[in-house]
């Protein structure tokens, strides 16, 4: 699959940020705009948006979700994410 927004160091963009809402118990990724609901993969995806490269974060999953192969499905995410200007790459200088 080809990426539109070609993350290879995906980390969160500033002012975004992963927390657990306990009173509505449920993952979230709360930007400056507004909040986005996460299911548990995409909880998974975003905690490993620290800067690591997608091939380190695919293999994380893969320790994680035994027997998944999650790389289309983790690029796809990248791109919702990247196209919402929720992430970018780390390697790039801002």
């Amino acid at each position: 699959m080809t990426q539109k927004f070609p993350i290879t160091y995906p980390v969160l963009a500033t002012g975004t940020r992963y927390r657990w809402d306990k009173v509505r118990n449920q993952h979230q990724l709360v930007f400056p705009e507004g909040m986005m609901v996460l299911n548990e993969p995409g909880r998974a995806i975003v905690k490993l948006c620290d800067g690591r490269s997608t091939d380190d974060l695919i293999a994380a999953l893969k320790e994680t979700y035994p027997g998944s192969e999650p790389s289309d499905d983790v690029f796809e995410f990248l791109d919702q994410l990247a196209e919402r200007g929720l992430i970018h790459d780390g390697s790039v200088d801002d």
